[in-house]
């Protein structure tokens, strides 16, 4: 009865299916969550000083060039899509691998936050209404799921390279073993990149679906 009561009285479990001690549990995630977010912002708030050009020269990285996800052939789209992946995820890796380089690794959501902060910012400034309908119909499902599992990876290296630089310290006996840690860092890095995989195919279905009813 009394754990019932106390379910009951989390409204936040019954608003949004999240309890406080789900969050509590995973609140490092969630601040990475929060500084991807604050790049979206600052992206958005940037996108008034971008033009098209600025656009095209950031789409390797960024995937923000919306016109070409309107051209382009589904191949040709996928490549992009999971070549920007890569990119990070090679970024995030090797950072993972180094002593210092997980405090680095934080700041990598904010930069895919404000890639895509920049594009929907353009859009929305540029096209109104038929750009929230673009950023929602086209761009928006693959980018929900590559920035969480760009956030994920993130993390990921952050503790990698933060235990690797504790360990020096530790005593001899108790040093975990170095072959099982990278053994376990490189599965987990996998893992994520399928999951990054799955973002890119999300993002060209919905490109292939949706993309011809827009005409920019």
């Amino acid at each position: 009865m009394k754990n019932v009561c106390l379910t009951a009285a989390d409204p936040l479990k019954s608003w949004v299916g999240v309890s406080r001690e789900e969050i509590r549990r995973n609140s490092v995630f969630v601040l990475f969550c929060f500084v991807l977010f604050g790049g979206i912002v600052f992206g958005a708030l940037g996108s008034g000083n971008a033009d098209m050009d600025t656009l095209k020269r950031l789409d390797f990285i960024f995937l923000t060039n919306f016109e070409l996800r309107c051209t382009q052939g589904v191949l040709s789209a996928f490549v992009s899509s999971f070549a920007s992946a890569a990119v990070f995820m090679l970024v995030i890796f090797l950072l993972g691998l180094s002593l210092w380089g997980g405090f680095a690794a934080v700041l990598i959501p904010f930069f895919k936050g404000y890639g895509y902060g920049l594009s929907v910012g353009y859009l929305y400034g540029a096209y109104g209404f038929k750009g929230v309908l673009y950023n929602i119909a086209v761009i928006l499902p693959g980018a929900f799921v590559s920035s969480a599992v760009i956030a994920a990876a993130s993390l990921c290296a952050f503790k990698s390279s933060l235990h690797s630089a504790v360990s020096i310290f530790r005593s001899p006996v108790v040093r975990d073993d170095p072959r099982e840690q990278m053994r376990s860092y490189l599965v987990r890095m996998l893992k994520l990149s399928l999951f990054g995989l799955a973002a890119s195919i999300i993002d060209v279905l919905c490109a292939f679906c949706f993309s011809w009813l827009f005409v920019f």
